[in-house]
C-alpha cells in the first residue's frame, strides 16, 4: 500500500471509528440487550445457513454483472466471483473501501488491461447499485414509508448519480477534444486517461438495462436472505418492505464508518424495521444477525482466498529464480 494510500487509511480511521461509536449508541440506546440477546439465541440455525447462501448469491449476481462491464471473458466468472468477494472482505478490514481499489488492481493484471481501464469498470459496477438501490428507495418511500432522514438519503443518492453522469459527459467531451498521444504522458495522466475512455465509451441501450437487471437481481437476492433472517427470529417481512430495508442498509453505509459498517449498519437496520413497526429488539437482533450472515463468510473466504493467492504468488517466484539459478 502506498504512503498516499496509508494516509487515507489513517484518516478514514480516524473519522469513521468515532461515526460508528455514535451510530451503534443509537441502535442499543432504546432496547433491552438481554431481550436482544435471547432472541439471537433462538434464532433458527437452517434458516440462518439459508440467509448466508442467499447473501452469496448476491455477489453471484454482482460479478456476472462486473464480468459483463468489463467484458473479459478471458477471465472465468469464478475468478470475478472471487475478486468481489475478496473486496468486499479488504472493506470489512479496512477503511476507506479499498477493496475496490484493490479489485481494480487484479482485474489489470488478470485480463490483463490497463490500471485506469479496470478502476473505471469498476466505477461503472457501483454506479449499477447505487442506481438500483436508489429505484428501490424511491419506491419505498412512496409505498412504505418516508421521513425526514431517508430523503436526506435519496437526495444523497441522487446526487451521487448526477455527479456520475456529469463525469461520463465530461469523459465524452474531453476524449472527444484531446488527442490520446499528448495526454499519455506520465504515470497518472495514463491512469485518468484510461478510465475517462472506459467512462466515455458509447453503452448503447441494451448494456445499461442488462447491468441493472443483474444489480436488481443482487438486491432482491439480497431482500430475499433479509426475509429468511426476519423468519428465523420469529418475525414477517414481505418482499416489498426488505427492499425498502435493502435500499436504506446499503445507502445508507456510504456514511463515513468503521471497517465493515459496524454501528453504521445496526442504527439503519434499526432505524428502518422501526419504521415498519418492527420493535427495537428484534430490530436490533435482525440487523445484528443480518449483518453476521454476509460479513463472517465474506471475511473468511476473502481471506483465505488472498492467502491462497498470495502463497501461489510467491512459490512461482520462489521456482522462476530457481530455475534461472539453475541455468547459470
Amino acid at each position: 500500500m502506498s504512503s498516499g494510500s496509508s494516509r487515507g487509511a489513517l484518516v478514514g480511521l480516524a473519522v469513521g471509528v468515532p461515526i460508528s461509536a455514535v451510530f451503534l449508541w443509537l441502535a442499543v440506546r432504546n432496547a433491552d440487550l438481554d431481550a436482544v440477546r435471547r432472541t439471537l439465541e433462538e434464532a433458527q440455525a437452517g434458516l440462518v445457513a439459508l440467509a448466508v447462501a442467499a447473501m452469496a448469491g448476491v455477489y453471484g449476481f454482482q460479478a456476472f454483472r462486473w464480468r459483463k462491464i468489463a467484458a473479459s471473458p478471458q477471465v472465468r466468472l469464478a475468478r470475478f466471483y472471487e475478486m468481489v468477494v475478496s473486496g468486499v472482505a479488504c472493506n470489512n478490514v479496512l477503511p476507506a473501501r479499498l477493496g475496490d481499489l484493490f479489485r481494480a488492481r487484479w482485474l489489470g493484471l488478470e485480463a490483463p488491461m490497463p490500471a485506469g481501464r479496470a478502476f473505471g469498470t469498476v466505477v461503472l459496477d457501483r454506479g449499477c447499485d447505487l442506481a438500483a438501490l436508489f429505484l428501490l428507495l424511491v419506491v419505498g418511500l412512496a409505498a412504505v414509508a418516508s421521513t425526514e432522514w431517508l430523503v436526506r438519503i435519496a437526495v444523497g443518492a441522487a446526487a451521487a448519480l448526477l455527479a456520475l453522469g456529469a463525469v461520463v459527459i465530461f469523459a465524452r467531451r474531453y476524449t472527444g477534444r484531446r488527442e490520446r498521444a499528448r495526454r499519455s504522458r506520465g504515470l497518472l495522466r495514463r491512469l485518468v486517461r484510461d478510465t475517462v475512455e472506459v467512462l466515455a465509451e458509447p453503452l448503447g441501450r441494451r448494456r445499461p438495462l442488462v447491468w441493472i437487471a443483474l444489480s436488481l437481481g443482487a438486491w432482491a437476492m439480497w431482500a430475499i436472505g433479509a426475509i429468511i433472517v426476519a423468519r428465523s427470529l420469529g418475525f414477517d417481512l414481505d418482499l416489498v418492505d426488505a427492499m425498502f430495508v435493502a435500499a436504506v442498509m446499503n445507502l445508507g453505509v456510504a456514511i463515513p464508518s468503521s471497517p465493515g459498517f459496524v454501528g453504521t449498519y445496526e442504527w439503519l437496520g434499526v432505524a428502518s424495521l422501526g419504521l415498519l413497526g418492527i420493535a427495537s429488539e428484534e430490530a436490533l437482533a435482525f440487523s445484528i444477525l443480518l449483518h453476521a450472515c454476509w460479513y463472517v463468510p465474506t471475511t473468511l473466504a476473502g481471506g483465505i482466498a488472498l492467502g491462497v493467492r498470495g502463497f501461489v504468488r510467491v512459490r512461482r517466484a520462489r521456482n522462476a529464480r530457481a530455475a534461472v539459478e539453475a541455468v547459470k
